[in-house]
């Protein structure tokens, strides 16, 4: 319920200085403590995953309402892309993620409706040789996996090491 509350406010706020520029609300000092408050709550009776995420949306909104920032996602839907980059788009594409559940991206591919509320122009269509040449050989995504398997080991091992040399001194 608060982290609706949170993200209702930083739309309207959003939307309020869409229609006025040099909109300002009355009482933004309350507004902010309130918001940085939220923002590091930490009441025991919340579970642990319900705390993060509103923290996490309360650091977002609070960025939003001070610095008039938003922080901008991208949504990959075959080779395609859309960037969302405020308030009211992220609220939409919440709103269809809802509602479509697992069909929202081949919805984004071909739904024009859907195409046209997030502004991304006519369906590309891409026949099966192009989308051949687009994916990556299997020869190449093995290599890249196991680069990042020796990285992610040798990040490990780094702080084992720095683990081990802590010792105790009784």
């Amino acid at each position: 319920m608060r982290i609706a509350a949170g993200e209702t406010l930083a739309l309207l706020l959003e939307l309020a200085r869409g229609m006025e520029s040099d909109f300002l609300y009355e009482d933004m000092e309350s507004l902010t403590e309130m918001l940085r408050a939220l923002a590091t709550d930490g009441n025991k009776h919340r579970a642990k995953v319900d705390k993060r995420k509103q923290r996490s949306v309360f650091r977002d909104v609070l960025r939003a309402v001070e610095d008039r920032d938003f922080p901008t996602e991208t949504v990959k839907f075959g080779p395609e892309r859309m960037y969302i980059d405020c308030w009211v788009k992220k609220h939409t594409y919440d709103t269809f993620k809802e509602v479509l559940g697992s069909g929202l991206q081949y919805h984004l591919q071909a739904n024009e409706f859907l195409r046209h509320v997030f502004e991304l122009g006519p369906p590309v269509m891409l026949d099966a040789a192009t989308l051949k040449t687009m994916k990556i050989s299997r020869f190449e995504r093995h290599l890249y996996n196991s680069a990042a398997f020796k990285a992610r080991t040798k990040a490990r091992s780094k702080c084992r090491d720095k683990r081990a040399d802590v010792g105790e001194f009784f």
